[in-house]
């Protein structure tokens, strides 16, 4: 972005590197406290899911308690320094976001992190404790003797959670992009693949010792936020985009994006190539980051600029994509 081109990319890289080992201390130190009254919690969340009216709960594989009893510290620490960690990602990507990007950055990370808590409280001490109880009186009417471990029964719980974590923020990022603007049905495939690429790669890590399993669940948690995010991945884009072929001189093919200004006070075009209307686009920053983002997307050899008498706009926005291959043409 043009308010940190002259910031050296290592000088990015070391605030990356420092904002990412406070929140690693941040994370172990607010973990400790958890740590140290973790028989509590588990305890009562032994007791809000265990679905027997007479104990029926078993500890099969002690070793595996010490596991749980960290793993369970590390998440509740993770979600303690939440606040912490939406302030640090802002504070990091912000310089570098056009104004649609940090809307839709900020709607994720305030959206996500409470959204998050709320499904957690409602599986944990509503659905689960009901889906457990369902279960158990079934076994009961067959006659059989309930006998359940523990640790399976935390371990489902938290790989629920773990899943209820990767949809809530994946369907935050693609639905904020919508109303952010920066996603419609013209580029909703390049969000896809990168928001269900990091979702079934997250299911397969987290479930590699059952690789069927976690690619059943990735596949089931794609449709899910495919389906939630839906009216913004269909919306009709806001600007038609269509690029002109040509052969240069040396026998290559250049691509041209013409794009009408109309700040002269024409707004009828008489183009007969594919072009793109945004009107004062010299004078309105949205519609700057808006061309930014279709340059960014259709990556175009030469944008021609059509009715435009803004020179400093011209030199300013060709210096912030000197980074690339398009130059700026006034017409």
């Amino acid at each position: 972005m043009g308010t940190d081109s002259n910031i050296r990319l290592q000088s990015h890289t070391e605030e990356l590197f420092a904002r990412t080992g406070l929140l690693i201390f941040a994370w172990i130190i607010v973990s400790i406290p958890w740590l140290m009254n973790i028989d509590s919690v588990l305890e009562f969340l032994i007791i809000k899911l265990d679905p027997c009216e007479v104990e029926c709960l078993n500890l099969y594989q002690p070793e595996k308690w010490s596991e749980l009893r960290w793993l369970a510290s590390a998440i509740l620490g993770f979600a303690t320094i939440l606040p912490l960690m939406s302030q640090q990602f802002w504070s990091f990507a912000k310089p570098g976001l056009t104004n649609s990007e940090q809307k839709l950055f900020r709607i994720t990370i305030i959206s996500a992190p409470l959204i998050f808590l709320v499904t957690s409280y409602l599986t944990l001490f509503i659905a689960l404790p009901n889906l457990f109880s369902l279960g158990h009186s079934i076994q009961s009417d067959y006659g059989f003797v309930a006998k359940y471990d523990v640790i399976n029964l935390i371990s489902f719980s938290t790989a629920i959670i773990w899943m209820e974590i990767i949809v809530v923020f994946a369907t935050s990022v693609m639905i904020a992009s919508g109303l952010s603007g920066n996603m419609d049905s013209s580029n909703a495939n390049w969000w896809r693949i990168r928001v269900y690429g990091i979702v079934i790669m997250l299911t397969l890590l987290s479930f590699y010792e059952r690789t069927t399993n976690g690619l059943l669940i990735g596949l089931s948690s794609v449709l899910l936020i495919e389906l939630l995010s839906r009216p913004w991945t269909t919306k009709v884009p806001r600007y038609q985009v269509g690029m002109e072929e040509k052969f240069d001189s040396h026998g290559e093919i250049v691509t041209y994006l013409h794009v009408i200004c109309g700040c002269k006070g024409q707004q009828e075009s008489t183009l007969n190539c594919p072009h793109t209307i945004i009107e004062n686009v010299c004078s309105q920053q949205n519609k700057q980051d808006d061309l930014l983002r279709i340059l960014m997307f259709n990556q175009p050899d030469n944008i021609l600029l059509y009715e435009c008498e803004n020179q400093q706009f011209v030199n300013t926005f060709q210096s912030l994509i000197s980074s690339t291959k398009c130059k700026i043409i006034t017409k």
